[in-house]
């Protein structure tokens, strides 16, 4: 066996292992399953309550999509805002920066009560915790735009709007996706960016 077909199996092997070591402890000292609940019981109620946990996985799924697309929406559009200028750059981005720093679950308790039990809450918690690092990284890309560039694009004619459009863009887009707490799936369904 190779080093390159060692490295590849090593993660599913440790995987293999640990559970069963888990489901060996758990039966060796007879551990309450209330206390730490062994993997085969934990399949065996997988299995059971199949439906039940499918209906809310597909409930957290599009609620966290939802919040999640609302945050791109309003994320780009405020950080294009925010980074197109120096002035609303300067005056917004502490603040934002301080207000992404708060936990976002201490957001939950004050979301119920404006908006009570129910779905609301759950998407707008989705949205805070989506929208600050994608209307930070938009701005942040924006802002640090290389000057030579938006130097040779005036000289060019460009007008703001086409150095927005046209160079601008990239950066953010290329801040954004790399910034992403998903990398790995964002690019599946993304578009590409403007060029």
């Amino acid at each position: 066996m190779n080093n390159k077909t060692l490295e590849r199996w090593a993660p599913w092997a440790l995987l293999v292992l640990s559970i069963l070591i888990w489901e060996v402890l758990c039966r060796a000292f007879n551990v309450s399953e209330f206390v730490f609940p062994s993997p085969s019981r934990i399949a065996q109620q997988t299995i059971e309550f199949k439906d039940v946990i499918a209906g809310h996985a597909w409930r957290t799924f599009w609620v966290t999509m939802v919040g999640f697309g609302i945050a791109i929406v309003v994320g780009v559009l405020l950080g294009f805002i925010i980074g197109s200028s120096r002035l609303a750059y300067a005056a917004v981005y502490p603040l934002m920066t301080a207000f992404n720093a708060l936990p976002k679950a201490a957001f939950v308790p004050i979301l119920v009560v404006w908006f009570g039990i129910g779905i609301g809450p759950a998407i707008l918690t989705a949205f805070l915790i989506s929208f600050f690092p994608i209307m930070v990284n938009i701005a942040t890309g924006l802002a640090t735009l290389e000057p030579e560039l938006e130097d040779v694009l005036r000289v060019l004619g460009a007008k703001r709007w086409d150095v927005l459009v046209k160079s601008a863009c990239r950066a953010p887009c290329l801040t954004f996706m790399a910034r992403s707490k998903s990398p790995s799936r964002w690019p599946l369904w993304a578009p590409p960016c403007p060029r």
